[in-house]
């Protein structure tokens, strides 16, 4: 599946799909800010919401694995024996109580002296493996648990306009005129005497004048004709250069004379064009990075000045009942079981943080929306009929005015919980027996 925005009939009417977390990290670091094009306007957009600090962790950690792994795959463990094993061939595993155990291509599991040996000359790699395993028994959700501290200011600065590049290259100069080296007329012999002397030598030599003569008549005329022919060709040329270079400044100053315009026009459509508010909101969901593929479907009214979002939420099954932590010798891992209260509560974090990170997002996107609903929902089985149904666990209503009196420098300090508890909020949770089915805020 290529990169960017999928649409589809969904529940609140527009659908997109954000791209898996590895994905979306690594085009990130590799692009930059993604720029988005605007069919129904022609407008460009640079997207603002994609490089927070966190998401800048989560990339330098991706890269380090990269780094790791590839430097893993040229790197060779020397053994007791003296044999070299190269490392990606090494079989990888984790004791129950987290202690690292290697294993060689013939299934000779490494000793203690080698283990500490490898410990010793790899330590990057051994951390590797360590931190792999960790993030395998923590989860995904593991790194996402502080979503809300990335929510924007819903004053933060307005969506400002990038005009679009003239793509169109410009013609190419033609090269200097360069003609063919004029033939040069040959000198007559000089006769001495002693030419005179040797009998025909005299005749011979005015023999090869006339010939050389006739030769310099033949290739002077191919001259003028090359000549004349080089003449014509640069002309033409030099003609069909003015006449596209012409063209293509016309072009290219209608092309900057439209994008000025569309700059002066961008904030009027900003607050007033439903087309271009819904790419720019668009464009600002599909590059935040979330734990795994994610649906969101909004609806937006310009009339009512109001958003109404749906959030595809991950399930309980994702927050791991174990975890896990490097042991400080970097040589094994802490592994203990996770309370099911405490994975209720990460469970409640995660859906709570990411509500308040969409709701900043909306209104920092769209300055003309005065009111934002996000209501979250996850796939379960009916027990009734049997068949998987969408729950709908969370929804929320927050006006502008409301949610800008947040404190947004302490958010890493404040509970998501609590902060949606400041607005309209639906939900029946417990850290008991987690989220309940509710009904959700529908459109007027």
């Amino acid at each position: 599946m290529a990169a960017g925005v999928r649409l589809k009939a969904g529940q609140r009417g527009i659908n997109l799909s954000d791209m898996a977390r590895a994905q979306a990290l690594f085009e990130h670091d590799q692009q930059g800010q993604v720029s988005l094009s605007m069919p129904s306007t022609g407008l460009h957009y640079v997207c603002r919401f994609d490089n927070t600090r966190a998401h800048q962790h989560r990339a330098f950690q991706l890269r380090q694995q990269q780094k790791w792994q590839s430097q893993a795959y040229e790197a060779s463990v020397q053994l007791d024996n003296a044999r070299a094993v190269p490392a990606h061939l090494l079989s990888v595993t984790f004791s129950d109580a987290g202690q690292l155990c290697i294993s060689t291509p013939e299934g000779d599991r490494l000793s203690d002296a080698d283990l500490a040996k490898l410990c010793a000359d790899q330590p990057d790699l051994v951390r590797l493996w360590l931190e792999q395993e960790a993030a395998e028994v923590n989860g995904v959700l593991s790194e996402y648990l502080q979503l809300h501290s990335e929510t924007p200011k819903p004053d933060s600065q307005m969506p400002s306009y990038v005009p679009a590049p003239f793509v169109e290259p410009e013609p190419q100069r033609p090269d200097p005129l360069k003609l063919p080296a004029e033939p040069v007329y040959p000198q007559p012999p000089a006769i001495r005497f002693w030419h005179r002397l040797v009998p025909g030598r005299q005749q011979q030599m005015v023999r090869a004048h006339q010939q050389a003569v006739h030769e310099w008549q033949t290739s002077k005329l191919r001259w003028k004709a090359e000549t004349h022919q080089a003449k014509s060709a640069s002309d033409r040329a030099r003609q069909r250069y003015k006449a596209y270079a012409s063209v293509w400044k016309a072009r290219k100053l209608a092309h900057d004379t439209e994008q000025q315009v569309y700059a002066e026009q961008f904030a009027t459509l900003l607050l007033n064009d439903e087309s271009v508010m819904t790419e720019v909101l668009m464009a600002e969901l599909d590059q935040l990075d979330w734990p795994r593929q994610t649906l969101i479907d909004f609806q937006l009214n310009l009339d009512s000045r109001c958003v109404w979002l749906d959030l595809d939420l991950p399930t309980v099954d994702l927050i791991s009942p174990k975890m896990a932590q490097v042991a400080a010798q970097g040589q094994m891992l802490h592994v203990r079981d996770k309370p099911a209260i405490q994975r209720q509560r990460e469970y409640a974090r995660h859906l709570h943080a990411s509500l308040v990170r969409v709701m900043g997002v909306l209104f920092a996107s769209l300055p003309a929306i005065d009111q934002v609903v996000v209501s979250g929902y996850t796939p379960r089985i009916n027990p009734d009929t049997g068949f998987e149904q969408d729950d709908y666990l969370i929804s929320v209503r927050a006006s502008r005015q409301a949610f800008s009196a947040l404190d947004f420098t302490q958010l890493d300090q404040q509970e998501p919980q609590a902060i949606l508890e400041q607005f309209e909020l639906r939900r029946e949770y417990s850290e008991t027996e987690g989220f309940k089915a509710i009904d959700p805020f529908h459109p007027e």
